[in-house]
This record gives structure tokens, C-alpha cells and sequence, in this order.
């Protein structure tokens, strides 16, 4: 048994790395371009990567129910942890952040707070 605090931190940072990284926005955008064509590529990634930069601002609240979008499960091993990624999870996620949606204004809105 090991305390909850230290791997929800882990997993956290893993959330936040996979926002970040370009293969991951690149996958998500593949993904996206299949299931909504009328999309174009920067309304999918420049939101994602809006994300990745504005991810220490967000709630609490907010960052744990994007992780439980995205991740499916996590194992712990000996060198950290594995997580399995819900591939529909992703692509909610880049469908919350289209133009015209909620969370397209508010990734804007911190974006203004923090110029």
C-alpha cells in the first residue's frame, strides 16, 4: 500500500508533460481530423498547447476531472508508474476546446490574465 498524495502528484505531472508534448498533439490532432473534418489543424492543437501552458493556473478541480478524462488506468511499477490512455478521452478533450465552446474562452481568458 502507498499513499494516494505522491502518485496522484505523479500522474499530475504525467497529464501535464503529455499536454506538452508534440507527438501526443499530434496524435490527438490525427484523431480529431478523422472525426470532425470541417476542423482545421491550428483549432485543435493551438488549444491543446494553450492547455499545456496554462496547466499550473487551472483549479484543482479542474486538472483532476481532465484526468480522469484522459487517463484510463494506472499501474505502479518499480522504476514510477504506467498510465493507459483513453483514446476517447483526448478527443473529448480537444472537442471541449473548439471554437465557440466554453473552455476555447476560458483557455483564452487565462491566456489574457497571464500576458
Amino acid at each position: 500500500m502507498l499513499p494516494a498524495d505522491p502518485i496522484e502528484a505523479m500522474v499530475l505531472v504525467q497529464v501535464h508533460s503529455a499536454l506538452k508534448a508534440p507527438e501526443v498533439v499530434q496524435s490527438v490532432w490525427n484523431l480529431m481530423r478523422v472525426q470532425h473534418p470541417e476542423l482545421s489543424e491550428p483549432q485543435v492543437v493551438l488549444p491543446l498547447c494553450q492547455l499545456g501552458q496554462v496547466w499550473a493556473q487551472l483549479f484543482p478541480a479542474e486538472q483532476q476531472r481532465i484526468v480522469q478524462l484522459l487517463v484510463e488506468r494506472v499501474t505502479l511499477q518499480e522504476e514510477g508508474i504506467e498510465i493507459r490512455w483513453r483514446e476517447m478521452g483526448w478527443q473529448a478533450l480537444a472537442g471541449e476546446m473548439r471554437p465557440g465552446t466554453i473552455g476555447a474562452e476560458l483557455i483564452e481568458l487565462e491566456q489574457e490574465t497571464l500576458a
